[in-house]
């Protein structure tokens, strides 16, 4: 009896800590007026130290991520500290780099410094047919690139969600944008 009292206190315990500690990190994404709430955790990567990442969900099938270091939300390149990534029927349509302060960040380094990313899939059957070949191979799969076939289509906005302008339309490779979608990089 004595061990079941152990085991369920420790429990007990291990539970109410990741209670308290996804918590803490729920006020970040209260905070930030873009991402819908009620909202909920998806992914939960936080040592101890408060050192990890965390990605949060809500019914308007967002994903607002960032990074934390001492329990604190980590600035990255071009002061980006989360990124909201927007999807409609399981297809990421857009991505939103945000400031420490919950405002849009355009970013020097990248190409046009925009601050958002919009994804127009033109040719939606070619597009699944791709990335039923990539999801097979689970990414790992040497592909040529396909952004001269005019598949997917990217728009760029400045922080003040203003077009950015182009000469010519820009396209990205369906494999670089199955990347996106699944969320494998980070600014």
């Amino acid at each position: 009896m004595k061990s079941f009292f152990f085991l369920f206190t420790g429990l007990f315990l291990c539970i109410s800590s990741f209670a308290q500690s996804a918590g803490n990190y729920q006020k970040y994404a209260d905070k930030i007026k873009q991402f819908s709430k009620p909202c909920r955790i998806l992914h939960n990567n936080i040592d101890a130290e408060g050192n990890g990442d965390i990605e949060f969900t809500n019914a308007q099938k967002q994903i607002l991520r960032f990074r934390v270091q001492n329990k604190k939300p980590q600035t990255a390149s071009c002061n980006i500290t989360f990124e909201i990534y927007y999807y409609k029927n399981n297809f990421l349509t857009k991505i939103e780099s945000i400031d420490r302060n919950g405002n849009l960040i355009g970013c020097n380094l990248r190409l046009r410094g925009e601050a958002v990313t919009e994804y127009i899939i033109e040719k939606p059957d070619v597009y699944l047919q791709k990335k039923k070949l990539i999801d097979e191979a689970e990414g790992n799969i040497e592909m040529k690139d396909d952004s001269r076939e005019k598949i997917i289509r990217v728009q760029f906005f400045d922080a003040n969600n203003q077009r950015i302008a182009e000469l010519v339309p820009t396209y990205i490779s369906s494999k670089e944008y199955w990347q996106y979608t699944i969320r494998m990089s980070w600014p």
